[in-house]
């Protein structure tokens, strides 16, 4: 598979040549491939925004370098020419409704294309076409996008990166603040982003299961450094190593645990819902449940 994102030795210093230097991230090197559904998990302050605020160059290395699409970003790159590559990555922070400004959905969406030069005909194609993407109705393009819901606005925002038809998508936890069938339609806009359109997805998340449902790739990090990288299962393997990160273990696995804690012969840790429930079907058809 192709790389769409490689990292050589890439360190960020915030402050750097002050007393108050700080690397929130430190020699960075990994590959994430195009097309890859990725998620980035870590404790607070272990330096995942930091790290893929430099995947569209919002952030640029202290030392190293890193390749994007084939743009080799480093310490001496300038902003010449930048606003053309970042058309190619598309970037949601944490709460993106609280970056909407325009005075209807419509105009809010076709902000981005307009933005790259996009005349007004193709900007309203892409932002109708964005809009269908994540689920919001034609009839709320005239809006106020203040006027909707929550979980409407965060669609609006996402449909306004999606606009620009990028190639690769960040999502800095993008459920955040959600209900459960906010955080579901938006999880699973994502998946058909990467299925159905072959976006290579970043994502940064405290959810656990949704690592496990979604994830084809898991990058670890801890103060500033990756620690691991592997598929949810090796990751999540050996629950040890994950309290030790001060991370969690999905739900599914979670509960396993404490079913060993009571003395149940749970076998090899189940990472689903549905590998637990098969496990524990087994287990009451056997009788082994001591």
């Amino acid at each position: 598979m192709d790389t769409a994102i490689s990292l050589n030795k890439v360190t960020h210093t915030y402050q750097a040549n002050t007393p108050f230097a700080q690397n929130a991230i430190d020699n960075v090197t990994l590959q994430i491939s195009k097309g890859s559904f990725t998620t980035i998990i870590g404790h607070t302050g272990s330096g995942k925004s930091t790290l893929v605020q430099h995947i569209n160059a919002l952030l640029k290395p202290t030392e190293g370098h890193l390749e994007v699409l084939g743009r080799v970003i480093d310490p001496n790159t300038t902003n010449k020419n930048l606003k053309a590559f970042r058309k190619h990555v598309g970037m949601v922070f944490q709460f993106p409704e609280k970056q909407l400004f325009e005075e209807t959905v419509l105009k809010d969406i076709m902000f981005g294309p307009k933005n790259y030069g996009v005349n007004d005909g193709e900007a309203k194609k892409s932002a109708f076409n964005a809009m269908e993407l994540v689920g919001l109705d034609k009839a709320l393009a005239d809006k106020s996008p203040f006027d909707l819901s929550g979980g409407q606005m965060r669609r609006v925002a996402i449909a306004g990166v999606l606009a620009m038809n990028p190639e690769i998508l960040i999502l800095d936890e993008p459920t955040a603040g959600l209900d459960p069938r906010g955080h579901q339609e938006i999880m699973d806009l994502a998946r058909y982003l990467n299925k159905n359109k072959q976006m290579t997805i970043v994502l940064i998340t405290h959810q656990m299961d949704d690592v496990i449902d979604y994830a084809t790739n898991v990058i670890v990090m801890d103060k500033g450094k990756v620690v691991k990288v592997g598929s949810p299962a090796q990751v999540f393997s050996d629950p040890k190593w994950v309290y030790g990160m001060q991370l969690d273990l999905p739900s599914s696995a979670e509960f396993a645990q404490q079913l060993k804690k009571a003395g149940v012969n749970i076998g090899q840790l189940p990472l689903t819902i549905d590998a637990l429930a098969d496990r524990i079907v087994r287990l009451v058809g056997k009788g082994d449940t001591k």
